[in-house]
């Protein structure tokens, strides 16, 4: 199997769960499964662009963004990306304070009431959806963008 069928066999995976989490109100999943997209895409254009190699599978998301946010102002002078980009740290702090804030509290203090968690959770979780898209989208037209200088430069240097 090429290595790109394996990877659109995992994103429509992907894709499916996100759908069935999200009818079923499991905005956990939907929230992880998104940032696994994100994440992915990320890397996948930090790997492309910089010399970054330390960075893997494991690397932090925050630190992912970082890169990205690095590596985007080097290449280009669009400031359209840069929304995007503040949109998914933004999104991060979300997700990390929903992973994190579920059942956890300061020794002594209440935790937030499970209906506004909830409700922040699956707010949570539409957002993700939607900057996974934006995001996959965002790294097509790059890798477009990409091939079309490579050929050009190959065809020049001949």
């Amino acid at each position: 199997m090429p290595k790109n069928a394996a990877k659109y066999l995992s994103y429509r995976e992907a894709w499916r769960r996100i759908d069935s989490a999200k009818d079923g109100g499991f905005f956990f999943e939907v929230v992880t499964i998104c940032e696994s997209i994100i994440s992915d895409r990320l890397l996948s254009f930090v790997k492309g662009v910089s010399q970054a190699n330390d960075i893997g599978t494991n690397t932090k998301f925050s630190r992912l963004i970082r890169l990205w946010r690095e590596n985007v102002q080097m290449q280009t002078q669009d400031g359209s990306i840069g929304e995007l980009i503040e949109r998914v740290d933004r999104w991060r702090n979300e997700r990390n304070n929903m992973v994190h804030g579920f059942a956890k509290s300061l020794p002594g203090t209440a935790t937030m009431p499970v209906n506004e968690f909830l409700a922040d959770a699956e707010k949570a979780a539409h957002e993700g959806i939607i900057l996974a898209k934006r995001v996959s989208a965002w790294h097509r037209k790059q890798l477009r963008e990409y091939r079309r200088r490579t050929v050009r430069s190959f065809s020049e240097k001949r």
